[in-house]
């Protein structure tokens, strides 16, 4: 019984890895990319689509990653001070992906806000209610709120 409850544990630890050069997503974040991920699930249930997206680290980590540096430089935009384009920062992260989207706004006080404002879009709603999306990663820096959509190959 000790044997099989020890096994037990250590495959729900292993369940848990993340993929090289992620990082666990602060406590703090968890409330905000669940709201996002319910906000964002409103969107995608008035198209017909009721599955939810799953939270990927990986994606999470290429959301942070943009989210940061936009903030550092303060552009805004899908190219990275260093050049990087989605695809980059979604490889950088150990991520295989099918299809990507990425949306990214400025200015937004908090999550609902954020995600509004990509709904107001057309482009930016079109990415949130894709149905090829099924994971996605959601950042905040300072002001700078980035969404990474994406399905694994």
């Amino acid at each position: 019984m000790i044997r099989s409850t020890a096994l037990l544990l250590i495959l729900a630890l292993a369940a848990c890895a993340l993929p090289p050069g992620t990082d666990r997503v602060p406590l703090s974040s968890t409330g905000m990319i669940a709201q996002a991920n319910t906000l964002i699930s409103v969107q995608r249930a008035g198209t017909g689509i009721i599955r939810p997206l799953v939270h990927s680290p990986a994606l999470q980590a290429a959301a942070q990653a943009h989210a940061d540096d936009l903030q550092v430089t303060g552009g805004i935009g899908h190219v990275g001070s260093d050049g990087s384009t989605l695809s980059d920062r979604i490889n950088r992260s150990s991520y295989t992906a099918c299809f990507a989207a990425e949306n990214v706004a400025r200015g937004q006080p908090d999550t609902r806000s954020a995600v509004a404002s990509w709904a107001n879009s057309p482009g930016h709603r079109a990415n949130m209610v894709n149905a090829n999306a099924t994971q996605f990663g959601f950042a905040n820096a300072g002001d700078v709120w980035v969404l990474v959509l994406a399905r694994s190959c």
